[in-house]
């Protein structure tokens, strides 16, 4: 959760700078950082459903890979182009999206009830955390390398992300046929 927030906020924090530096109309702004808050939120019961479906594992993987793709779309897009911009921001919402609700779930099913409280609200500071250091060194990311650099590199966290999580899917899927062999 907290590296999924981390990717997002550090490429979002500074996209409408990235937006201005194209010469697009101030409006471009609302409608990019609209349309990704819209991906971050209105899919979540479906998401939801997909996690009880197909488990927290599997879907941090998805969501991962969607945040990797968000990036890379918006690192591989020049500011002129808000179009790109739009979609890249939009793919990192639902990534975004998927990430909050796959890590609450894992969160709550490995966690016993009378912890639940103090588990959720350490992870909820991580998160905070994390998007607030995302949040105050994306500018001098940017400043420095660019926004196409800051991009590129959230997609590799994403993307490692990803990988963990697929190696957790197929160590539970592994130790499952190894119960299944020995019964």
């Amino acid at each position: 959760m907290a590296l999924g927030q981390a990717v997002m906020v550090g490429v979002m924090a500074v996209t409408s700078l990235h937006i201005l530096d194209g010469d697009q109309p101030r409006y471009m702004i609302s409608l990019v950082i609209s349309f990704h808050i819209v991906g971050m939120y209105a899919f979540s019961p479906w998401v939801g459903r997909l996690v009880d479906r197909f488990g927290s594992e599997l879907m941090i993987a998805v969501e991962s890979t969607q945040l990797f793709i968000g990036a890379e779309t918006a690192s591989h897009t020049s500011a002129e182009d808000a179009p790109g911009v739009l979609v890249g921001l939009f793919l990192m919402g639902t990534g975004w999206s998927f990430c909050m609700v796959s890590g609450s779930a894992m969160l709550t099913a490995s966690t016993p009830t009378e912890c639940r409280v103090g588990v959720q609200a350490t992870a909820d500071f991580l998160m905070t955390l994390g998007g607030a250091s995302a949040g105050i060194t994306s500018g001098l990311v940017v400043e420095n390398y660019g926004f196409h650099y800051l991009s590129h590199w959230a997609g590799f966290v994403a993307i490692g992300l990803a990988v963990i999580s697929v190696w957790a899917v197929v160590q539970r899927l592994g130790s499952r046929d190894d119960t299944l062999a020995s019964t």
